[in-house]
């Protein structure tokens, strides 16, 4: 078991696994790796590893069941992301900016597997769910619940499954909204000047 932390600066690779093959794969930049908290950022102009349909369009959950997808380039374009995750946390909560005018777009929480720290960075495999919350905290609402739905529907997720992520975004939305969760503490963070864009390095597809 991989049991290091990577230093702030450092470049790793989250992914997604799904079935044994890789499923997106995104350069980030390590803001924090702490036994408590994980902080990853992605900025604009990252080139990350995208799914598709064979034929190129937006994947389906029906293509996911059927393994059914290839990998193409994706500019990160309109955000600055900041990924926050509690070590064996069932989601993830991003912050996201405009790039614009650098103000707060939303809250959003993936709801995911926890994450496994391995050589090059970390993998995880998300769960469709999600949560948006306001900038202003004043209220959230769920996102691909259709998503989530058909993959129960096709045996990729069970019902139990779905209650327990839906718990599990209630109750960090409730969380953050409280204004006392370590995530509400990194709004006003900034990224380091001299941190240039990420690349994915060599070795991002070896399972």
């Amino acid at each position: 078991m991989v049991k290091s932390f990577f230093s702030p600066g450092q470049t790793i690779i989250l992914r997604e696994i799904w079935r044994g093959r890789v499923w997106s794969a995104r350069p980030e930049i390590v803001v924090q790796d702490k036994y408590n908290l994980l902080a990853l950022y992605m900025p604009p102009g990252t080139i990350w590893k995208q799914t598709r349909t064979l034929d190129g369009k937006r994947v389906t959950t029906e293509n996911r069941a059927q393994s059914k997808f290839l990998l193409r380039d994706e500019k990160w374009r309109d955000y600055y992301s900041l990924r926050l995750t509690i070590p064996l946390a069932n989601y993830s909560v991003l912050i996201f900016w405009n790039v614009s005018d650098i103000t707060l777009d939303v809250y959003y929480i993936n709801l995911e597997d926890p994450f496994r720290r391995t050589v090059m960075g970390f993998d995880y495999l998300d769960q469709m769910l999600d949560v948006i919350i306001k900038p202003d905290l004043s209220s959230w609402y769920w996102k691909d619940e259709d998503e989530l739905e058909e993959a129960i529907t096709l045996g990729l997720v069970s019902q139990k499954r779905a209650v327990a992520l839906r718990a599990e975004g209630e109750k960090a939305a409730r969380w953050i909204q409280s204004g006392k969760s370590p995530f509400n503490e990194w709004i006003n963070w900034k990224p380091d000047s001299s941190w240039a864009v990420p690349v994915l390095p060599e070795g991002w597809d070896k399972i």
